[in-house]
């Protein structure tokens, strides 16, 4: 049946040249670091598009890691100019992709190899380490010499972190801050704990101390046993000085009133028959035959000196404030206070 002869419309294959399907095999072979599974022109094109499809995909998976990762934003131009490049028709590939092959192969050497090399091996678990330590210590670096954190953070906010052994020197960095915050958290713990101890002695060398009994006695000491063994956990050197601060100025003051209190004998009152107390103090006896102590403990830091200078820069500097520093302290006296030195 010849009626359909006149709508027969004839395509001629296109001939591909022997050298341009040699050099895309090349191409792909060094861009894709595999041999192509197509030999025929048509199939090796389409399967070259495909190839750089599926590369995009990976690595718009590395680009979102970038919050963690910032030096992976550096693959964002290369997965648009990928993108520029994909989709095209298979002839495309064969005929004019081998005009952008040295771009390519560049960006292939000098950003996609070494950062999908860097996020599949152990210089990722070095960098993420190292940036989570930098974190979590914080706080601390305030309190170690050295320049070694400046450094770990000039290495991690560099774009080209990725490159050479860079990681390498971060770890090395890394280890030896751990070991300067390691030596100086032990340090503080320790310079705590003798304090605390120190207070402790004072306490119990008091006459007002040895008078309790065993029961009141275990009730005082047992605030020192815990400020011992939570310094004994933390690990941040502001928070330990923060809870020496917080017990030497206000829970040992605190004990100090309490001791004196708890030591001070029933006051008793003789009536007529020669016994007996007063109304006053019934209630005294009843709750412990203890009376209400006035006498109160201050930290001697809690003391104003009224001083008009910043700083003492002489010896006449030197005796006013001493008088100044007196006069304050007697005031404290002369209100019922206590001192505690």
């Amino acid at each position: 049946n010849s009626r359909g002869h006149a709508n027969v419309v004839l395509e001629p294959q296109i001939d591909f040249t022997a050298s341009q399907v040699r050099n895309l095999k090349e191409f792909y072979e060094d861009f894709f670091d595999a041999p192509p599974q197509a030999g025929e022109a048509k199939a090796l094109g389409k399967d070259t598009g495909a190839a750089i499809d599926d590369l995009i995909n990976q690595l718009n998976l590395l680009v979102a890691q970038a919050d963690q990762y910032p030096f992976l934003n550096s693959l964002v131009p290369v997965v648009e100019q990928l993108e520029a490049i994909s989709g095209k028709p298979y002839t495309w590939y064969l005929t004019e992709l081998l005009g952008q092959e040295d771009e390519l192969l560049d960006l292939k050497e000098q950003l996609i190899d070494p950062m999908r090399k860097f996020m599949g091996g152990p210089q990722k678990e070095i960098y993420s380490q190292a940036k989570r330590f930098i974190q979590d210590q914080e706080a601390n670096f305030t309190y170690i010499k050295g320049d070694e954190v400046a450094q770990v953070r000039a290495v991690l906010d560099d774009p080209s972190c990725f490159k050479g052994n860079r990681m390498q020197t971060v770890k090395a960095l890394v280890d030896v801050l751990k070991a300067k915050v390691a030596e100086q958290i032990a340090a503080e713990r320790e310079k705590s704990k003798a304090k605390v101890s120190a207070l402790r002695e004072k306490l119990q060398a008091m006459d007002e101390f040895s008078k309790l009994a065993p029961d009141k006695q275990e009730q005082i000491t047992a605030p020192f046993e815990k400020i011992t063994e939570s310094v004994s956990q933390k690990g941040l050197i502001a928070v330990i000085r923060d809870d020496l601060r917080y017990f030497e100025e206000e829970e040992y003051p605190r004990l100090l009133t309490q001791v004196a209190t708890w030591s001070l004998p029933p006051k008793k009152e003789t009536g007529e028959g020669g016994e007996g107390v007063t109304g006053e103090n019934k209630g005294a006896e009843e709750s412990g035959g203890k009376q209400e102590v006035q006498i109160q403990y201050v930290s001697s830091r809690s003391i104003n000196v009224n001083f008009d200078k910043a700083w003492l820069s002489d010896e006449t500097d030197v005796d006013r404030y001493l008088e100044c520093l007196r006069e304050a302290l007697l005031e404290a006296i002369r209100e019922g206070k206590r001192i505690q030195t």
